[in-house]
């Protein structure tokens, strides 16, 4: 973007803010230069609430103590001010998975992460990542990766997607 003559005033993960001089920069030339570089420009306001969303439930796997303090309806509820049954219908629909699926797809990624780094014992993974028991942890993980948390860690070439590549 700045290639393009435009000042970055504000960048973090999902938002950017940009200030240039009108007529300088064309749409177009924005939303390429973000295709090129893995981004892309959202402008309808169902993908703007879809990417809130994503954004609120990686925040919460990133804070890993906020995961057994947070109703998950409930912070995106407060976070959008919407309707929990219109966010889930919405996001199933553009998305192709529920919310719940969703969180728990990043729950697993940030378990691998913690495994990969050896932070936790197998029990302290689960409390980290707000789960219950080790066992449902254990049955989720297996689940979604088809191994157990025991035989993803011995691998040597560890299968991780970064948190805002999950879908």
């Amino acid at each position: 973007l700045e290639n393009l003559g435009a000042e970055i005033v504000e960048l973090e993960l999902g938002k950017a803010i940009i200030k240039y001089q009108e007529n300088t920069l064309k749409m177009q030339d924005v939303e390429n230069a973000l295709n090129r570089n893995d981004f892309e420009l959202l402008t309808d306001d169902e993908s703007k609430v879809i990417e809130k969303i994503k954004l609120i439930l990686i925040g919460m796997v990133d804070n890993t103590p906020l995961i057994m303090k947070v109703n998950l309806s409930e912070k995106l509820v407060d976070s959008l001010n919407k309707d929990y049954t219109f966010l889930s219908k919405l996001f199933s629909k553009l998305e192709g998975i529920t919310i719940e699926k969703y969180f728990i797809q990043l729950k697993i990624e940030k378990a691998k992460e913690f495994i990969q780094y050896d932070q936790f014992n197998f029990t302290e993974v689960a409390y980290e990542l707000g789960y219950s028991s080790v066992n449902y942890l254990s049955n989720q993980f297996k689940q979604a990766t088809g191994m157990s948390m025991s035989t993803y860690k011995k691998l040597s070439d560890w299968d991780r997607k970064p948190l805002d590549k999950i879908l």
